[in-house]
């Protein structure tokens, strides 16, 4: 597993609008925009079909004021998480992400896939549910990446996916 110091020297982190920071063990993750993920029978409904997956409907969450501070009222369910860290993962690492553990205590968890090698985008997310009322405020650190060394991957190898080089996610059919 690296440290913060290697994954920064590696680049395997775009921190540029980055309002994340460094961590014992991987990279504090920021959060940038929370939509939330509608299951219901007038939307559309989510499909992981063979070569594809198409999305259920995402709901933009609107900031708010609350004891002075700025960010989302956020209720139980299921959220799509974007956060001001991008990613560009070398064919010899692996990425994971974890929530905090101020999220955890209160009842929030981030469920993050494999960040593949070869996986690039500007702004990563995840998605977060929510057990409990929560309130998080812009730019919180509510995420950590950590990265593992894995096998070199061939270049023909390295993922290519949907999702890759920030290829729309919300607007699927």
């Amino acid at each position: 597993m690296l440290n913060a110091d290697q994954i920064v020297e590696k680049g395997l982190l775009k921190l540029e609008q980055s309002k994340g920071k460094k961590a014992q063990v991987g990279y504090d993750l920021s959060l940038k925009e929370v939509n939330q993920i509608r299951q219901n029978p007038q939307s559309r409904i989510g499909k992981v079909l063979k070569d594809k997956t198409n999305l259920a409907e995402y709901t933009s969450i609107s900031k708010i004021q609350l004891d002075g501070y700025t960010g989302w009222l956020l209720y139980p369910g299921a959220y799509d998480i974007t956060f001001w860290e991008g990613c560009d993962i070398s064919s010899k690492y692996v990425g994971l992400i974890r929530q905090r553990s101020s999220m955890l205590r209160n009842g929030t968890v981030l469920h993050s896939s494999v960040f593949d090698p070869g996986f690039s985008t500007e702004f990563m997310g995840t998605v977060m549910v929510v057990n409990e009322t929560i309130f998080i405020e812009e730019d919180a650190r509510v995420g950590q990446i950590y990265f593992h060394q894995c096998e070199e991957v061939d270049q023909e190898n390295l993922y290519n996916g949907q999702w890759a080089f920030d290829k729309q996610r919300v607007e699927q059919k």
